[in-house]
């Protein structure tokens, strides 16, 4: 798990203040921080052609790192743990193994940063990799797991391909392209009640000892939405945000490699993307609101409110 990055100073929500509260509300982070990384975009930006390459190359290694991950799909593979609840299968490694030798081959002057390996290469072009989201479901045959692969200058992504085999279903995007759904164009939900929302979320590893463990979150947004879903990988979770099927989704404690594409593919959508504070969002800091925009400060108020409660600076 990647640590996360200083936390930015804690915001009122709503007449909620916290420990060392700004009186900045969501909103007006949002828009001021959404303002400075249009000017920054602006600064770079890869052709279209190799934008097309590069999805077109992502797109292929998912396919593939998926059909092969499918052949140890409720196969008894090998499975070794990382940690108490953090489990490795040998298609881990596999799956990582073939799209980094397709990704080095196609862009040898890239780095690439995945769950299993050591990051290799250098430059300002990065690839996040995660070889098989939802390791655990994939070890007791689950079908919710997927393989993630996302190129990125800085915080801005450039192409993301997630593709969900045992579901069927490949989710991409492009940045200025939108988002597809086995090459069905796909869009976010238009529900603008929280009430009426489905959502998702996910637990850190460490829940058991952690005291920021998402529980508190959990128990408000339990009374104020429709529907909580947890399915145990972060790229779909994304991804069904983009494509409709969830209207929000929230959680911390990830790493770059689970968020990066998902991220992408919900802005492609037309979703909106922010830190827990309504600040300028960054997928690789493992920690992000996804909506579809119209619950999205509804969503915030309610994490505020839950945060709020906990015995430190839930920033």
């Amino acid at each position: 798990m990647a640590p996360e990055p200083g936390a930015p100073q804690r915001i009122a929500f709503y007449g909620l203040s916290g420990h060392n509260a700004s009186e900045r509300d969501p909103i007006q982070a949002r828009t001021l921080a959404q303002k400075a990384k249009s000017t920054k975009m602006q600064d770079f930006m890869l052709p279209r052609h190799e934008l097309e390459k590069a999805l077109a190359v992502a797109e292929e290694a998912a396919l593939d790192a998926g059909t092969l991950a499918m052949e140890g799909w409720r196969a008894g593979a090998a499975i070794s743990k990382k940690g108490r609840f953090d489990l490795l299968t040998e298609y881990d490694l596999r799956s990582e193994r073939l799209i980094r030798e397709r990704l080095g081959t196609s862009f040898p002057s890239h780095r690439i940063v995945g769950e299993e390996a050591e990051e290799s290469g250098a430059g300002d072009l990065v690839w996040y990799v995660d070889p098989i989201d939802g390791t655990t479901n994939f070890a007791h045959g689950h079908f919710f797991f997927a393989v993630s692969i996302a190129l990125y200058h800085g915080d801005e992504g450039l192409v993301g391909a997630v593709c969900a085999p045992a579901l069927g279903v490949l989710w991409k995007a492009m940045r200025g392209g939108g988002a597809f759904r086995n090459e069905e164009p796909c869009e976010v939900s238009t529900r603008s009640r929280l009430d009426e929302a489905v959502c998702a979320t996910g637990f850190p590893y460490d829940r058991w000892s952690n005291p920021d463990n998402n529980h508190a979150e959990l128990a408000l947004f339990l009374e104020r939405v429709r529907g909580v879903r947890r399915c145990g990988a972060a790229a779909i979770d994304l991804c069904l945000v983009a494509d409709g099927t969830y209207d929000f989704y929230w959680e911390k404690a990830l790493s770059a490699w689970d968020m990066c594409a998902g991220a992408l593919i919900v802005q492609e959508a037309g979703g909106l993307l922010s830190g827990y504070l309504g600040e300028d969002p960054d997928p690789r800091s493992g920690k992000l609101v996804a909506s579809n925009g119209l619950v999205h400060d509804a969503a915030l108020k309610t994490i505020g409110e839950a945060r709020h409660t906990l015995p430190f600076d839930g920033s």
